[in-house]
């Protein structure tokens, strides 16, 4: 019985000991691999149904200008467009762009937006690109993160190209 004891406590401090050296070990790995894929909730592919609904939910100030399929919104300090496809009935989200006042380095910017978005940063001549999610890129210039459908926003430039 005592050596039951003994084993239980030494399995209880090797457990504590794994997970003081890496938190991550209780972690399922399904949560390993969920990417965030929005910005202060808005995400590309959104109906502007499910858009609404989160706009009173977290009581944003937003307004959408007549005829317009633009939704301008002010959040904590952050200018946020959420552009939808006007052409479609149900009015689905195609891209997101927040303006966000960065007090640190660009850098660190990064490093934190690639720690949310659990993606790896990526240099291109405009800034920084991530990959996160299923045909969604997020963008960084410095001032600006834009989130955006790559598949819709072809889509809508081919239909402009038709007009």
């Amino acid at each position: 019985m005592k050596v039951a004891i003994v084993i239980a406590g030494l399995i209880v401090v090797a457990v504590a000991a794994i997970v003081a050296l890496q938190p991550s070990f209780l972690k399922p790995a399904s949560l390993a691999l969920v990417k965030k894929s929005d910005i202060f909730g808005f995400s590309p592919g959104m109906t502007f149904d499910e858009t609404s609904k989160l706009v009173s939910q977290r009581h944003y100030l937003c307004r959408q200008g007549r005829g317009s399929d633009t939704l301008e919104c002010d959040i904590n300090g952050a200018k946020v467009t959420v552009d939808s496809d006007g052409t479609d009935a149900r009015r689905p989200i195609w891209r997101v762009n927040a303006t966000v006042k960065n007090a640190g380095s660009q850098e660190s910017a990064v490093k934190s937006i690639s720690e949310q978005f659990n993606a790896q940063a990526i240099k291109d001549r405009e800034g920084w690109m991530w990959i996160v999610g299923r045909g969604l890129k997020l963008s960084y210039d410095g001032l600006a993160l834009d989130l955006v459908d790559e598949a819709a926003e072809a889509r809508l430039r081919k239909t402009e190209a038709k007009r």
